[in-house]
């Protein structure tokens, strides 16, 4: 026998002690016929997070099945959340799954069903499932990603690495992936390395298989690191990780991706100032999109647009 658990479980948090409490029981609280075991790497948080988590795992009965580790200085988030992986990977485990401070999981057979379908389809080697968004006003909305033809009438279906470039969304905290399948060690020929570029490495050694459950919750609120960046610099960052992906491995799959993130980059400038045909910045998005396109009618026709959003 092994002494390794089947399962690590990735979570990171960072000023989260509103939330850090609920994802930490939704993940405890799974039933299984495996051993599994938790990673939460806190990044100095500046709040009250590791106070909530040492005072939550000191009582719980559970305690021993985390590994609680408080980083003594920022590291940023992503370069916790490599060291988060690399220390789920590091524990021998053979499937990692994930599930960030702030969200969490909503069904206690989640983590059993998905390593069901992994030890029966071999040929898989990530997979995710749907899931809901939950806003602070405690609205929710469905979040399925992917082409309405794709169930086929079925629970699931497999999908390929060329389907996640065209128009696939995954979200961390609905992820399980073998654990030999992700190659940290690539990050090396990127310039803005994330976790879309993690998701889509571990593509390059099988399929991934999305399920109908609605197993996980994906929080908005104001605390998420990349919901709290400003509107600019969080359509920017989209934008740049496609664009890294394109150049970088010429996966250029994600053209439509990277246009869309453009078209939507133009549009907040139009939102948000007036006379933009004057803006320095606006022109230089202007002359990328045509760059990237070469659509002279479309240049033009935002030239116009940002002398007459008045």
């Amino acid at each position: 026998m092994s002494n390794f658990p089947l399962v690590t479980v990735f979570m990171i948090s960072y000023n989260q002690q509103d939330y850090i409490i609920e994802a930490l029981e939704s993940v405890l609280n799974q039933n299984t016929n495996f051993s599994y075991h938790i990673i939460l790497s806190d990044d100095c948080s500046t709040d009250n997070t590791k106070k909530v988590i040492d005072s939550f795992l000191e009582k719980h009965p559970k305690k021993n099945l985390v590994t609680f580790v408080s980083q003594e200085k920022n590291l940023g988030w992503m370069p916790n959340f490599i060291f988060t992986l690399k220390k789920c990977q590091e524990s021998g485990a053979k499937y990692i799954a994930m599930c960030e401070g702030d969200d969490f999981w909503t069904n206690p057979d989640k983590l059993q069903k998905q390593i069901d379908l992994l030890e029966q389809n071999q040929d898989v080697t990530l997979i995710c499932h749907q899931y809901k968004e939950l806003y602070n006003d405690g609205s929710t909305v469905d979040c399925p990603y992917f082409r309405k033809d794709f169930f086929q009438g079925k629970n699931s279906f497999k999908f390929s690495q060329k389907d996640f470039e065209e128009f696939m969304r995954i979200q961390t905290m609905t992820i399980v992936f073998r654990s030999s399948a992700l190659d940290l060690s690539l990050r090396e020929k990127y310039d803005y390395y994330c976790d879309t570029h993690i998701k889509h490495h571990i593509l390059d050694n099988g399929s991934g298989m999305y399920t109908r459950d609605f197993d996980a919750v994906y929080r908005i609120h104001g605390n998420n690191v990349f919901m709290s960046l400003d509107e600019r610099k969080k359509i920017k960052f989209t934008y740049d990780v496609y664009k890294d992906l394109i150049i970088k491995n010429h996966s250029f799959g994600y053209k439509n991706l990277l246009n869309h993130a453009m078209r939507r980059r133009i549009e907040s400038e139009l939102q948000h100032k007036k006379l933009n045909i004057f803006d320095s910045y606006y022109q230089k998005l202007l002359l990328t999109q045509y760059k990237d396109i070469h659509s002279l009618p479309l240049y033009i026709k935002n030239q116009f647009k940002g002398l007459f959003n008045i």
